[in-house]
């Protein structure tokens, strides 16, 4: 039987007491032998750091856990530097794998144009309902992924470490670092999405955490997209052109409804636009779920969100003026 390829799976971590636990139990139970954890933690204050070193002493070696100062970005470029594995696997503190997620990421690999490969993102059982909400519309989209993707969330990601080794994260960025990174590291080779290797992602639990996340991903828009990838602009597999739209209505209908105070004949088309942004809601909620619970719920989220972008790339445009 040919030796596996040795694996390391890096997870960086802040504040993620509900969730880390559960992570690092299941990445411990792979159906895949050669493989070690690295994780990092960014000084927590809620306890993560003291449960990690409790999991450190149940795996021992297999499991290095270390703190380190700064954002997801740095964490990241940090432990890629120490790495000296075959291939480096990317997992999120609040994410659960399949027993088989890194066997079958591993698998992707059937060629040598092929230096990355990205999985399903999936929800867990015992959640609320905006989660159960959130994971809904995030299925849909991943399960439309063609099998070559130009970039993937590091909650589902496994690199050969020499192309890894190549492209850094950029550290300026808060959000979407993954988007960046994907899109370079993609330029020197393939991408394959392999459905089968499953985790399962904690989304947001509350408005008032995925409005912040939302806001996060607005305000790294115009530095990503305006700056670096305007090819990208209107959509991808991940942020899809479909999301792009949503965002094109919502601010048309919000300038059409400021000029009308001052040029009544532009409230009528502003009340029309209101009425398509919400229909074209609809007809994208309803490709994957007819429950009106779920369908009014979506709905909601759906104007939440645009607006939580909005606010962020207003404020991202700023920053990027200054």
């Amino acid at each position: 039987m040919p030796k596996q390829s040795s694996v390391t799976i890096l997870i960086t971590v802040k504040n993620s007491a509900r969730t880390i636990k559960e992570c690092i139990d299941s990445v411990m139970k792979q159906n895949y032998k050669n493989y070690s954890v690295y994780v990092t933690d960014a000084y927590s204050t809620d306890g993560t750091w003291e449960i990690l070193k409790s999991l450190k002493k149940k795996y021992g070696k297999k499991l290095k856990i270390e703190r380190i100062k700064g954002n997801i970005a740095r964490s990241h470029n940090y432990m890629i530097k120490n790495v000296k594995s075959n291939f480096i696997a990317f997992t999120d503190a609040d994410c659960v794998v399949d027993k088989n997620w890194l066997k079958n990421l591993i698998s992707g690999f059937s060629s040598e144009e092929i230096i990355a490969t990205t999985g399903f993102c999936s929800t867990p059982k015992k959640i609320n309902w905006l989660q159960k909400l959130i994971g809904l519309e995030l299925e849909h989209r991943f399960k439309n992924f063609p099998e070559f993707v130009s970039r993937a969330p590091t909650m589902n990601l496994c690199v050969k470490t020499s192309y890894a080794k190549k492209v850094k994260f950029n550290e300026k960025l808060e959000a979407a670092q993954e988007t960046d990174w994907g899109y370079r590291l993609t330029k020197l080779g393939k991408m394959r999405y392999v459905s089968k290797a499953v985790v399962y992602h904690y989304h947001r639990p509350t408005l008032r955490s995925y409005f912040i996340q939302q806001f996060k991903y607005g305000k790294q828009m115009p530095l990503i997209y305006l700056k670096q990838y305007k090819e990208k602009i209107t959509g991808d597999h991940i942020s899809t052109r479909s999301l792009f739209l949503q965002l094109l209505f919502f601010d048309l209908t919000l300038l059409f409804f400021f000029f009308s105070t001052f040029f009544k004949f532009l409230f009528s088309p502003s009340i029309f636009l209101l009425i398509f942004l919400f229909s074209f809601y609809l007809y994208d909620i309803l490709k994957f779920t007819r429950s009106i619970r779920n369908i009014l719920g979506l709905l909601f989220i759906y104007f939440l969100r645009v607006i939580a972008w909005t606010i962020g790339i207003l404020v991202g445009l700023k920053t990027l003026m200054d």
